[in-house]
């Protein structure tokens, strides 16, 4: 069964809910730890060895048309180089990521205080009116209001479970680190970036927990993968490379690459779950063709899924 993302999401579509297995999710502090087999990056991936996606994101991000058969052009190469150069640093700098510094840590407290009892938790989301307000919204969702009436925060958190409320945090609290960024490329692929991380995240999650895999972990990969565009086309911008738009294909298959090592190594600190740390490292190491953590090969397959949602609307 496709489980509570199906319950959380289904609404986008119009399409019924499917009925979820029963089954809670342990606290985030007992998680199985899944570490890479290989954590030492590499960003070696020769450019025929890496295979274009089907329905590649960048056209789609910055609305422009297909992709190009043409060769790589200097201004491409040159984007490339600066990309190598940031993904052989120990970190991304803040600046290109400056609302995760807040963001991140917030979330990471919030979804350790989720093992808290029930009454605990609901006085702490009752502090945020937008958090209780998407709590309340999902419990009151077509599959849980079949359970009866929400009365109070402390029902709603009962009914969504711990899965159900540490989305809803991630949801809440991630939105702004995709506002868009001043350049040509950020400011332009800003307003779509959201959208696609959320759809990103909701196929990812369903296809982690339809694997048996931690549905959580998959929908955190899913939501901040993203993050990997926003440093990738902020660095472009910053270097002062004018690329043609739309590229070519050459270029956008290593920039999926790119953009996937470039998330690892930002998130590499971000300790929301020891299995999303686990994710991190192997995105830095092995990239998007050579993913070896079972949730980390999820990703392409998600985002076909997700492309495939995002064009026919």
């Amino acid at each position: 069964m496709m489980g509570w993302f199906s319950r959380l999401f289904s609404g986008r579509s119009g399409a019924p809910a499917t009925p979820p297995a029963t089954r809670r999710q342990e606290p985030t502090g007992v998680q199985t730890v899944q570490e890479p087999i290989d954590a030492s990056p590499t960003d070696v991936t020769p450019l025929e060895d890496l295979q274009p996606e089907a329905l590649p994101a960048f056209p789609w991000l910055l609305d422009c048309a297909p992709l190009t058969d043409t060769p790589l052009s200097e201004a491409e190469r040159a984007a490339l180089d600066a990309l190598s150069r940031t993904l052989a640093l120990p970190a991304v700098p803040d600046n290109l990521l400056p609302r995760a510094a807040a963001l991140i840590p917030q979330l990471i407290a919030l979804v350790r205080q989720t093992d808290l009892p029930t009454p605990a938790i609901a006085e702490r989301v009752g502090k945020d009116t937008l958090l209780t307000a998407e709590v309340l919204r999902l419990a009151s969702s077509p599959y849980y209001r079949a359970q009866g009436d929400v009365s109070d925060l402390e029902q709603a958190i009962n009914l969504i479970g711990l899965q159900g409320l540490q989305t809803v945090i991630a949801r809440v609290l991630l939105k702004p680190i995709y506002q868009a960024s001043p350049g040509p490329l950020s400011g332009r692929a800003g307003p779509r970036m959201w959208e696609h991380s959320e759809a990103l995240a909701r196929h990812t999650g369903i296809l982690a927990e339809q694997s048996g895999q931690s549905a959580f972990d998959g929908y955190l990969l899913g939501m901040l993968h993203d993050t990997g565009w926003t440093v990738a086309l902020s660095v472009i911008d910053r270097a002062g490379i004018t690329l043609a738009v739309p590229p070519s294909t050459a270029f956008a298959t290593v920039l999926d690459d790119k953009v996937c090592r470039l998330f690892g190594l930002a998130a590499q600190r971000w300790d929301i779950t020891p299995g999303f740390k686990a994710l991190a490292q192997d995105a830095r190491a092995n990239g998007l063709g050579t993913a070896l953590h079972p949730v980390a090969q999820l990703l392409r397959p998600a985002h076909q899924r997700c492309m495939e949602e995002l064009l026919a609307d």
